[in-house]
């Protein structure tokens, strides 16, 4: 046939699988008889870098597509080429500019095998044992675009106020060239062809994993996302730039007020058939702040050649609805999963533009924005397109909407929000309809758009009147407990449970709210069903097992403009929209109270199944508490029978929890009395009484000891070693050599006040009598307190009568340490005045008033062997009586221990708080009568094999 003299050569692009080559051989010879020119991609195409764009460049040379479809269907390679030639088709405004395309079906495929989009094409049956069919072949001479205009649709083919689904996608018009236009966002930008092997990372440039669609309220996003990618994508249509051919689609999800746990639910429910094993939530809540978590639970789930796509619609939830701590861990874990090369997920997400000023509360997200994330903004559906979402679904029913086309078009001129205005018109005059044919003249009496909103709304709301009474009064109460306020008049819609909207629709008569619910949602029960003919208002949505009620649009809360007069914004629906400015206020306090009885909900339902899965012996530990119990008693909701056990147990705990309390207090009290009894005691040993009653040797205060091994030492003053900060002390000669055959332990710190009035109680409670030397009593205390400073105020018999009764309540063979045992323990091996060095330094020991009073033990740095405070805070009492002369110069090995008996002064050593650094010298040596006490004098225990 020849070529008309104004067209240049017939030029056909043929795209094919490799199984099909006999077809397209064949096929090729037919048009190349006729003089189209076939262009195939064997040689000039070929895997590698640009070979989208060189595809795209051949298409565009080309005057028609054609597409062998045989057993393979339309996968990988025959797909992308596909794509490429459904957006040069859906380019032009006019059919006429349009690429033609024509799918063959080969050897008996059914229609079916075609991918969404390419079905809108009247598909030619093929077998390749006839000749090549001659309308096939005509048809691409001349170049004709072939829709499909079969009567294929039985019922309305138009949604109403209804978001478009999967199911709904043979319906879904107007749209197409923008489902194309999306889909080239994600995977690959800059078309470098298919290599799954060498995919680039999401740090990767050019290659994006998430995908935001934006748009205002009732643009169609999430019209677009179900029944435009998501149908693409599970047809392997994202192949070509991401190098998936399959795909697991987890959600769409909303983010609801519990983004986390809504998150695991959508991951279960694509991930994990056996609901057993559905505790992903659990999962990612025990790894607890870990922004890996998501990562990992994908990872364990990853197959060859298989992404996953998270679908999250009304994104903007996660600003308006969600609570803190679970937007915060969704945040992290969607940020760190988008970036793991090793996690093939990919995100899509709906927002509405006028909440993208809010996305600094997902820092983790907003820092991946810009490098990240493909933003596509779904603009306003031309009056081409809008033609298109009237006319092909109609012709699909053999719908005559001819009278109404047009008026339709002039009111959604330039309305953002058109689409659900349109399909509600649309639904409601089909419902009307009289020969198959939509009237203009009633859609002219019904006002347009927002006048046929307006009155089917208004219409509801009466006949709710006359049905139930108060009914008009309690539906816009419950539409506005489904409206979340906003001072800048952005409202938007708010989920609420099935329970909480029969309340507030029944003012507390479940059986009216239950009447209003199904009534407002379509008339029926089963509020997930679609009834033809009734207006909708709400709609229901499941979450964790739990069914929740929501408008079924915004535009039912939406400003249409502003009043020419006032200025003062007019609603879509008036009545709906002035209802909730009169109660804006009172609508705010009860959304503040619904959201912490719906925070008070989710956590008992989680506590419950917590306590659930636990094992018999964790049972106990999982049930609530004294405040936790309270409010989840309040809850005015029917409880589950696994509910109302955890509710009887917890109970159950909390009285034996408060009897328990019960007998504590009355032991405190009694502690109480005994502190105020005792004048030197601090109030706080009410406190510790009760643990020494109990008797638990954990909780007594026993002292510490630490090992000194054997060895040899100089005792004595030696010059130019303890005379450094001021001449030796006459009774510090003569030097002698010491020797230790065995190791000996000393107590690490002087003996504290706490650990000296534990013993003055007990001996005090087994009837131990005070002497004349020994006072069984609570040493005075200055005017600085008690705890863990050294104990003050006591004598050498008293530190004597302590490391008795040590030894006796302990097993253990504890004494003051000889004169000797202490100095060599001091002086850990030190060559110097002190154990750090030759001159004093207050950093190291509490001495020379530096702090004017006695300190905490440990708190100054210890010595070689781990004792503190063997210089300064206080002076010690050693086991050895005082002379004058001093030492003898003979050797002595092993001190032998003093009788107790003996008469005389008893020696101190280290120094105290308010000596001055000579009194502080390892070598320096105190004499005081042994029954002498004062606010200077401590003492430390020593626990010896004994001392020979």
């Amino acid at each position: 046939m020849p070529q008309p003299p104004d067209q240049k050569p017939a030029q056909v692009f043929l795209s094919y699988s490799r199984s099909d080559r006999d077809a397209c051989i064949k096929l090729r010879h037919a048009l190349e008889k006729v003089g189209v020119a076939v262009f195939q991609d064997d040689d000039a195409i070929r895997a590698g870098d640009q070979w989208m764009s060189k595809l795209q460049a051949a298409l565009a040379e080309c005057s028609g597509f054609i597409v062998l479809v045989g057993r393979n269907g339309v996968r990988r390679w025959v797909g992308a080429e596909v794509q490429v030639a459904l957006s040069r088709h859906l380019s032009p405004q006019c059919d006429a500019a349009r690429l033609p395309i024509f799918p063959v079906l080969l050897d008996g495929t059914s229609p079916d095998a075609l991918p969404p989009f390419l079905a809108l094409f009247q598909a030619t049956a093929w077998s390749q044992v006839a000749p090549a069919p001659d309308a096939l072949v005509e048809a691409v001479t001349a170049r004709t675009v072939r829709f499909d205009t079969a009567i294929t649709f039985d019922g309305c083919p138009f949604l109403g106020l209804s978001a478009f689904q999967r199911s709904d996608a043979k319906l879904f018009f107007g749209r197409r060239g923008e489902t194309l236009a999306a889909l080239a966002c994600l995977g690959d930008q800059d078309h470098q062809g298919v290599n799954p092997e060498s995919l680039q990372s999401a740090g990767g440039l050019g290659y994006m994993r998430w995908l935001q669609i934006e748009g205002s309220s009732g643009a169609g996003k999430s019209s677009l996302v179900n029944a435009g990618l998501l149908p693409m994508i599970e047809s392997g249509a994202l192949w070509a730039r991401t190098g998936f051919e399959h795909w697991k689609i987890l959600g769409p999800m909303m983010p609801g007020k519990d983004p986390l746990s809504n998150l695991a639910e959508a991951i279960e429910r694509a991930l994990e058939e056996d609901p057993k094993k559905r505790d992903i939530l659990g999962r990612m809540q025990r790894l607890g702040a870990d922004e890996r978590a998501l990562a990992f639970e994908l990872r364990n789930h990853k197959r060859d050649n298989t992404a996953f796509l998270l679908v999250i619609d009304q994104f903007e939830e996660l600003f308006t609805f969600a609570e803190d701590a679970p937007r915060k861990q969704v945040d992290a874990l969607l940020a760190h999963a988008l970036q793991d090369a090793e996690c093939p997920l990919f995100v899509i997400s709906t927002v509405r533009s006028d909440f993208l000023d809010r996305l600094e509360q997902l820092p983790c997200l907003q820092a991946l924005f810009n490098n990240h994330c493909r933003r596509y903004l779904l603009p306003t559906i031309s009056e081409h397109r809008l033609r298109e979402v009237i006319e092909q679904p109609a012709a699909l029913a053999g719908l005559d909407v001819s009278e109404v086309t047009t008026a339709i078009i002039d009111d959604a001129r330039n309305e953002p929000g058109a689409l659900p205005l349109v399909e509600n018109a649309l639904f409601s005059l089909w419902n009307q309809r009289l020969n198959n044919k939509i009237s203009g003249e009633q859609y002219r009496q019904a006002n347009g758009l927002a006048g046929m909103l307006s009155a089917q709304a208004d219409a509801l709301l009466a006949r709710l009147g006359k049905a139930v009474p108060k009914g008009r009064e309690r539906a816009l109460e419950l539409l506005l407990a489904l409206t979340r306020i906003s001072d800048e008049g952005r409202h938007s819609r708010q989920r609420i449970t099935r329970e909480h909207a029969i309340r507030v629709a029944g003012e507390g008569n479940a059986e009216l709210g239950e009447s209003l619910v199904s009534l407002l949602s379509g008339g029926v029960r089963d509020i997930g069903a679609r009834q033809q003919g009734a207006l909708r208002l709400i709609i229901a949505a499941t979450e964790q097992g739990r069914q929740y009620i929501d408008l079924i649009h915004e535009t039912l809360i939406r400003a249409c403009g502003k009043d020419g007069t006032t200025g003062k914004p007019i609603g879509y629906w008036p009545t709906l929209y002035d209802y909730i400015d009169r109660n804006r206020d009172r609508a705010l306090e009860q959304q503040l109270a619904g959201v912490q009885v719906d925070r008070v909900r989710r956590k008992f339902e989680s506590h419950v199944e917590r306590w659930s899965r636990s094992g018999r012996f964790g049972r106990r530990w999982r049930l609530a508490g004294w405040i936790n119990l309270l409010r989840y008693r309040k809850l005015k909701t029917p409880k589950s029978p696994a509910q109302a056990k955890f509710l009887l147990w917890s109970g159950r705990k909390v009285a034996s929890q408060g009897a328990l309390l019960l007998c504590l207090s009355g032991v405190l009290a009694e502690s109480a009395w005994w502190v105020h009894g005792e004048r030197q005691l601090p109030f706080w040993y009410a406190l510790v009484k009760p643990l020494w009653v109990l008797g638990w040797k954990p909780l007594l205060p026993w002292p510490t000891t630490v090992e000194i091994p054997a060895g040899t030492f100089t005792m004595g003053c030696v010059p130019g070693r303890d005379d450094t900060v001021g001449e030796c002390y006459a009774d510090e000669f003569k030097e002698h050599t010491v020797k230790f055959d065995k190791p000996f332990t000393m107590g690490k710190f002087e003996v504290t006040f706490l650990q000296y009035d534990f013993s003055i109680w007990h001996r005090k409670r087994h009837g131990i009598a005070s002497t004349a030397a020994v006072d069984i009593d609570y040493p005075e205390k200055e005017q600085w307190g008690r705890g863990q400073r050294p104990v003050i105020n006591v004598n050498w018999h008293e530190a004597q009568a302590y490391a008795v009764w040590l030894s006796q309540s302990t097993g253990k063979p504890y004494q003051l340490p000889t004169e000797a045992h202490w100095e060599y323990a001091a002086r850990a091996e030190s060559k110097t005045a002190f154990w750090w060095g030759p001159k004093f330094n207050t950093r190291n020991a509490n001495c020379e008033n530096a702090e004017k009073q006695t300190v905490p033990v440990g708190s100054y740095p210890a010595n070689g062997r781990r004792l503190h405070d063997t210089a300064g805070n206080a002076w010690e009492w050693v086991d050895t009586v005082y002379t004058k002369a001093g030492y003898a110069d003979a050797p002595v090995t092993n001190p032998q221990r003093e009788d107790p008996k003996t008469l005389g002064l008893r020696v101190v050593r280290g120094g105290s708080w308010n000596s001055d650094p000579r009194n502080c010298r390892a070598a320096v040596r105190g004499s005081f009568l042994p029954g002498e006490r004062n606010a200077y004098f401590g003492f430390r225990v020593s626990s010896v094999v004994p001392i020979e």
